[in-house]
């Protein structure tokens, strides 16, 4: 058990010293699993208002907000220069401007296999990665809830499909606005649901806001 005990302590130790910013890592690390469960449940949370509570108001508010994405993106950032190694550009783009030179087509700078797998080996990678993805997701599913507060489209099954593959999920949603608006010139009706009142309440009262045609 001792020995045991000691490889891990010395992997840790042989980790956070290949970092380039070894001080960052050791400070990240302890809190980096409670960061990304509070992320994914904040994210988990605002996609499920968007998709199941459209009108509420707190969904809107947050929705509008710039907060959620602003907390997403330092702590991104934050993991990102933890994750971040003297290797880790050239595992990016491997290859030299040298071999490229040499004739014929030989492309250089492109990830390989074997160097993804190699980057996304590392927790802090890895962690990185995640919330890279679910900062994509959750602009997508903003996105695709704001334009049709605008459009008067369906958009809950655009929204829950952007929370898995956000660019799917925005192309889901212009195939939403597509569909509707060839029913209209089709039957010559407009199908999209009917408009709702947007109320804005504030200390000097509520003020209501009609949604745009």
């Amino acid at each position: 058990m001792t020995a045991g005990s000691n490889s891990g302590t010395h992997f840790h130790v042989a980790a956070a010293g290949a970092a380039s910013f070894p001080a960052l890592q050791a400070a990240v690390g302890p809190w980096l699993p409670y960061a990304m469960a509070g992320a994914a449940a904040c994210c988990t949370l605002l996609i499920l208002l968007m998709a199941l509570a459209p009108t509420a108001a707190i969904t809107q508010r947050s929705a509008r907000s710039n907060t959620p994405l602003v907390v997403l993106g330092v702590l991104y950032g934050a993991v990102l220069l933890a994750s971040w190694s003297p290797d880790t550009l050239h595992l990016m783009m491997p290859g030299s401007l040298e071999e490229g030179l040499k004739g014929g087509f030989n492309p250089q700078f492109f990830p390989t296999l074997g160097s993804v797998m190699a980057l996304f080996s590392r927790p802090f990678t890895a962690a990185s990665f995640l919330l890279h993805v679910a900062a994509i997701n959750l602009i997508a599913a903003r996105s695709a809830y704001l334009d049709g507060l605008v459009s008067r489209v369906p958009t809950a099954h655009s929204i829950l499909l952007s929370a898995v593959v956000g660019p799917l999920g925005l192309l889901c949603h212009q195939l939403t606005k597509g569909t509707y608006s060839l029913l209209a010139a089709l039957t010559g009706k407009d199908l999209r649901p009917a408009a709702r009142p947007v109320a804005e309440k504030s200390g000097s009262g509520t003020i209501t806001i009609m949604p745009y045609e």
